[in-house]
């Protein structure tokens, strides 16, 4: 490695180290406002504002900067709203708007976080903004701009680069269709790339699905979504959980991401989630049914005797094979593409792919006609067509929570 390249590296891995390091401080200073019962006030939100936004600038600049703590955040007022609201959801009454900004024009994507007995989340919303700013602007990842505060309340808001709609609609555009390998291939270096950068900063999505991932006018794609979500939501976030999520095992981290990204890649190429259960159980079925039994790999922290007899009786109805491959065909996928697959979709983690290792495989390094993700943006034809017809369901899925380890003991 020549001098002026570890120079680089050595840059990055202290911009990494400082990104880290302040989102646990953050973290921390939320954590200890919910621990004790006390309320954040305007000056304190304020001020962890600041740092939020310091934390983006670093991301974003490659390099640390001081904190510079404001007396006042962004209003919200000095945003318009765009037509009506985009979706609201579940308790935490997340509601996502389209605006745009009054003094530039530009389009953003406005999410507050409701209680139903009035007043906003305050933690939790800037607990979610520290995430999205931890993202840097990289071409993967929503962009954070700002927290914004209407004046004279305790009501907060995210404010985002807007983007278009979900995957999710523009697979339902598709009629289900599964698309080329081509263009999976293209999408998938791009979500690789932005969890990638955010594994690199410490943290774990934990849901990534086709609702959380927004597909821009240029069919760029970009992971969103940043906040404080059921890990077993019944309405579909079952079917991209990792098995040792699962069976509750103590010792996971980003790699659940690579699994949530496999049933990504699988539902592309054939236009259905690969495995999807009606409960936990039958979800951890579904998957040994297709990737064969793997119970002790996952280390399972499931020990009653009910866990116990379920597990007796999967072993007599499934088998050790893995049929993958029966799925995702060879005219649907090459040997190299499913190399990918198959390592994003391994049950035993310790064997799973890491979305930089991923990268690394001949599927991505060895194809000359898709450009890199971080060179330019990346088109995906068909999905830019259909991205332009659907920008009314922009960010209807947006509300959906996403779960985010904090780095190691990060956890709020």
């Amino acid at each position: 490695m020549s001098a002026a390249a570890a120079e680089v590296e050595t840059v990055a891995a202290s911009m990494t180290d400082t990104v880290a390091t302040r989102l646990a401080a953050i973290c921390d200073m939320i954590h200890a406002h919910r621990a004790s019962g006390t309320p954040i006030s305007a000056r304190q939100a304020a001020a962890i504002s600041a740092m939020i936004d310091d934390v983006a600038a670093t991301a974003a600049e490659g390099g640390p900067r001081a904190f510079r703590r404001k007396r006042r955040m962004a209003s919200a007022r000095g945003y318009k709203q765009e037509g009506r609201r985009l979706g609201q959801q579940g308790g935490r009454g997340a509601v996502i708007v389209r605006a745009s900004h009054r003094a530039t024009g530009r389009a953003v994507a406005v999410k507050s976080l409701h209680r139903r007995s009035g007043g906003s989340y305050v933690g939790d919303v800037l607990r979610e903004a520290c995430f999205a700013a931890a993202g840097g602007g990289h071409p993967s990842l929503v962009t954070f701009r700002t927290v914004a505060r209407k004046p004279g309340t305790t009501d907060y808001s995210i404010v985002m680069d807007y983007v278009g709609p979900s995957l999710r609609a523009v697979m339902g555009d598709r009629g289900g269709r599964p698309f080329p390998e081509a263009e999976v291939r293209r999408i998938m270096r791009q979500l690789l790339a932005g969890a990638e950068a955010m594994h690199g900063r410490g943290i774990v999505h934990r849901d990534i699905r086709p609702d959380n991932i927004l597909v821009g006018d240029g069919g760029a794609v970009k992971i969103c979504n940043y906040g404080d979500p059921p890990c077993y939501d019944p309405a579909g976030t079952c079917a991209y959980v990792a098995p040792e999520v699962l069976v509750k095992s103590a010792d996971h981290g980003a790699l659940v991401d690579a699994w949530s990204l496999g049933c990504v890649m699988a539902e592309l190429l054939t236009g259905k989630p690969p495995f999807v259960g009606e409960d936990e159980a039958h979800q951890l079925f579904k998957i040994f049914d297709v990737l064969g039994r793997a119970w002790q790999a996952l280390k399972p922290q499931v020990h009653d005797d009910k866990a116990q007899l379920w597990r007796a009786r999967q072993q007599r109805r499934v088998g050790r094979r893995n049929r993958l491959r029966e799925l995702v065909p060879e005219e649907t996928l090459s040997g190299e593409g499913f190399q990918v697959l198959k390592g994003l979709l391994s049950c035993d983690p310790e064997k799973r792919l890491t979305a930089a290792t991923a990268l690394q495989c001949p599927w991505f390094t060895e194809d000359v006609d898709d450009a890199p993700v971080s060179g330019r943006m990346v088109t995906v034809s068909k999905i830019g067509a259909m991205a332009s017809k659907s920008l009314s369901l922009a960010m209807s899925s947006i509300g959906c929570a996403l779960g985010l380890l904090r780095p190691k003991a990060l956890r709020v």
